[in-house]
Parts: structure tokens; C-alpha cells; sequence
């Protein structure tokens, strides 16, 4: 092998690691964070529990 093929793979080697190493550190980069808003009241009617032995309206 002679100088110039060595140092085209090394260059070569070298520009791989480095754009695997900016990928890697753009996919590790923290994500932003979103708070959930709560609101107080339940957007739903509320109904109370029923018998759990009887079969419901959607049963099979």
C-alpha cells in the first residue's frame, strides 16, 4: 500500500467517524419539555358503578 492510498483511507476513516459522531450527538440531544396542562373539571359525565356480574350492553 503506498503513502497516498493510506492517507485517503485514513481521511476516509476519519470523515466517517466523524459524521457518525454528529448524528450520534443529534439523536441524543434532549428533547424539549412540554408540561400537560390539567384542567380541574372532567370534560365527561360521570356515572356511577353498576353490577359487574350481569352482562353489559356491549357483551358478547
Amino acid at each position: 500500500m503506498t503513502r497516498r492510498k493510506f492517507f485517503i483511507k485514513v481521511v476516509g476513516a476519519g470523515s466517517a467517524i466523524v459524521l457518525g459522531v454528529s448524528w450520534l450527538a443529534g439523536k441524543a440531544s434532549p428533547r424539549r419539555f412540554v408540561r400537560a396542562v390539567r384542567t380541574n373539571c372532567y370534560p365527561g359525565c360521570l356515572e356511577s358503578l353498576r353490577e359487574i356480574t350481569k352482562m353489559g350492553k356491549w357483551g358478547g
